[in-house]
């Protein structure tokens, strides 16, 4: 670059110089000042830094700051990548519970429906002294009404029964 422009300048200009006194590639930082005396003469002063000299610690800093960065994507990425093992172990272990505790709510609904269902069978053909009427009633609701009303039925039916001539 030329002194004019190297003068109007607002910052440094980073020059690349090839002499005796640098190795080949070694930057440095340039600014040329322009001022004038008060007889009229245009002095310009040239600064020249060495790069290196001046922003070394600055380099190491960023680099240093880069491998941290490394570091710490990956410490990040491993604790990702064990906290989805955690929540899939979690999500597991979940949902063999519920499917474990809705099979075990299925069997207690199901077992007095089952006994229910085996007692009608012996109503239909009139052998009603294979009801068991002394077991206790189901805690659920809906099959607690549904045992109630089948005991009623027999109830009934075995007071029916004693109107009944024996021949039929």
């Amino acid at each position: 670059p030329s002194v004019e422009d190297l003068s109007q300048a607002d910052n440094y200009t980073v020059l690349t110089l090839n002499t005796s006194y640098a190795p080949e590639g070694e930057e440095f930082y340039y600014r040329v000042g322009n001022l004038t005396d008060e007889y009229s003469l245009d002095w310009y002063i040239h600064v020249v830094i060495d790069r290196a000299y001046m922003m070394n610690s600055i380099d190491q800093q960023v680099e240093d700051t880069r491998s941290e960065i490394a570091a710490s994507e990956k410490h990040v990425d491993n604790n990702l990548t064990s906290s989805r093992r955690e929540l899939y172990i979690t999500v597991g272990a979940v949902a063999f519970g519920l499917i474990a505790l809705s099979t075990l709510l299925v069997f207690r609904i199901i077992e007095p429906l089952i006994v229910l269902e085996s007692e009608m069978a012996a109503v239909a053909v009139m052998k009603l002294e294979e009801v068991d009427t002394t077991r206790p009633l189901s805690s659920l609701l809906e099959v607690n009404l549904m045992q109630q009303s089948f005991l009623q039925m027999i109830q009934n039916l075995v007071e029916y029964r004693n109107y009944m001539p024996a021949s039929v």
